[in-house]
């Protein structure tokens, strides 16, 4: 026996060693999750081979099946660990979109209850400017200068008739005169005194008339301004929906394509008896090539710098056209409400 022979009956003996140490590994643990079953494949396939070396084909054959197992769990192992990413996935989506629900409804509150406030203000410096006219109207009506009244002629006649009585010492038809005259006289006072009443009565029916006009026409401007408003927060929320829905199709179509490509790689690498790797190594290298796997999802959903800084990101398209086009930022602004 050469020298060789004896290193590669040492190393024979090391793999035996390390084979049998992963074996009773296996049989006292298990293949849990913390199990490098990578490692222990390697062991395996290098003792199987000592074993093919050796004539031994009895524990090549036991070693082999457990290499067909490890492979399985392995399978297993990768096809738990798509699903449970893909399930953080969409949680992940989902959450974005509820944070993104919250702001929108955040910032369109503000705007809407901005412009309620508003609104309380103009109405009631608008009461306050009404009050304060009718406050001078009243002061103007107070502080008119009192006019000597114009008489009827008939009253000037008997005050002149009066006069002529007295002058000629006939007293009594004078009395009788100047009662007559009086009489008239408060008569004709208490007309002038109520076409005067009746003449502001009336200005002031028609200023509190004006008033009132004023102020219906200053709600409706604010009721149309709300209204645009509401139907402006409707409109960006339909978008902010059919975006998320739209993304949220995009991820399970991805997601359906990566679950369907990895079915095909298990079943076709299955079907090779030639290796004894698992399908989870043949998937990883397609992931790592770019073609399929979470590596196609990241690039496809990762949001940018910008759009995470906004809150606002993703695209949207027309419910009609499924997918594509983006849309422009639905943040609230100030330039998109209506006039007050």
């Amino acid at each position: 026996m050469d020298i060789s022979d004896v290193d590669q009956n040492a190393a024979d003996e090391h793999q035996e060693l390390l084979a049998r140490k992963v074996l009773e590994e296996i049989a006292t643990v298990g293949t849990g999750a913390d199990v490098p079953l990578d490692e222990y494949i390697k062991i395996l396939a290098d003792y199987r081979c000592c074993c093919e070396r050796r004539g031994n084909y009895k524990e090549a054959e036991l070693v082999h099946h457990v290499l067909r197992q490890l492979r399985l769990e392995e399978e297993n192992r990768h096809v738990a660990a798509l699903t449970q990413q893909q399930e953080s996935e969409r949680q992940g989506l989902e959450e974005a979109h509820m944070l993104e629900f919250q702001n929108f409804n955040r910032i369109w509150n503000e705007k809407i209850d901005a412009f309620e406030e508003h609104q309380l203000d103009c109405e009631a410096a608008m009461l306050e400017r009404h009050s304060m006219e009718l406050a001078d109207f009243h002061a103007e009506m107070s502080a008119e200068p009192l006019k000597r009244p114009k008489f009827s002629k008939d009253l000037l006649n008997l005050r002149k008739i009066q006069e002529t009585l007295a002058k000629q010492k006939n007293y009594a038809e004078a009395h009788k005169m100047k009662l007559k005259a009086d009489k008239l006289e408060s008569q004709e006072l208490d007309r002038i005194n109520r076409e005067k009443a009746e003449k502001y009565s009336k200005r002031e029916a028609q200023m509190l008339s004006r008033h009132r006009g004023e102020l219906m026409a200053m709600r409706k401007r604010m009721e149309r301004g709300k209204e645009e408003l509401e139907r402006a927060r409707k409109r960006e929320l339909e978008i902010l929906l059919q975006r998320y829905h739209n993304v949220r199709r995009g991820l399970q179509g991805q997601q359906n394509v990566v679950k369907a490509k990895t079915g095909t790689l298990l079943l076709k690498h299955a079907a090779n008896k030639n290796t004894d790797s698992s399908g989870a190594a043949a998937i990883n290298v397609s992931m790592g090539t770019g073609t399929f796997g979470p590596l196609v999802v990241k690039k496809r959903f990762e949001p940018s710098a910008t759009s995470t800084a906004t809150g606002y990101h993703g695209s949207a398209v027309h419910p009609a056209e499924g997918g594509g086009g983006p849309v422009a930022d639905i943040t609230p602004r100030e330039d998109a409400l209506p006039p007050i």
